[in-house]
């Protein structure tokens, strides 16, 4: 019986039998893999149109199967401006697998992941995303976990917090995103003290 391979990483499972003398060599190959299934890796791309392998169409047995695209965190660089946004395509399309990506072109060049003809995920310049390919063939979706993210606590220390909606009023916030509009909107003035009791008072 010959070898089989997983689904998703081409981990080689040798028939029964099979390999005599030489399932060693097979077995430090698998090793490779397990390794960077763990790992992290610094991926250059060189044009706006790449591809992200994660496993090889045909592995074969007794060699090396390893790919880039193993590595469960992986920052994309370049070695200047490509001159345009990046479309990174996960392949097979068949292999269902998660990813910490980190967008680190120059040029200000975002990143957007597909597998498919389903749902992408754009990484924003300088951003990074943890997120899944659903491995569902011609149709596979690339989703983002990180936009969807459930904390009960969370601690920021220092940098800034973009990207969302300032906090009504009637929902205990100020309306504003900068202090001189959060001082108008809660009718409070530059010396700190309610517009209307100083009129009251005065």
């Amino acid at each position: 019986m010959a070898s089989t391979f997983t689904t998703n990483f081409a981990i080689e499972k040798p028939g029964t039998g099979e390999q005599s003398g030489t399932w060693g060599t097979t077995t430090n190959h698998n090793f490779d893999i397990f390794d960077r299934l763990a790992g992290y890796k610094s991926v250059t791309l060189s044009n706006t149109s790449s591809t992200l392998t994660v496993r090889p169409a045909s592995p074969s047995s007794g060699s090396s199967n390893a790919e880039d695209g193993m590595f469960r965190a992986i920052k994309f660089a370049d070695a200047g401006d490509i001159g345009g946004a990046v479309t990174l395509t996960v392949a097979p399309n068949t292999a269902a697998c998660f990813f910490l990506f980190q967008n680190a072109l120059s040029g200000s060049r975002d990143i957007a992941v597909t597998q498919g003809s389903g749902a992408n995920v754009t990484i924003t310049n300088g951003q990074t995303q943890i997120l899944y390919c659903d491995g569902a063939g011609s149709g596979a979706a690339v989703v983002s976990i990180s936009d969807n993210l459930s904390m009960s606590n969370a601690k920021i220390t220092g940098g800034s917090v973009i990207g969302i909606t300032d906090l009504a009023v009637a929902d205990g916030g100020t309306g504003a995103s900068n202090a001189a509009a959060a001082r108008t909107n809660l009718d409070v003035d530059q010396a700190g003290t309610a517009t209307a009791l100083a009129i009251a008072l005065g």
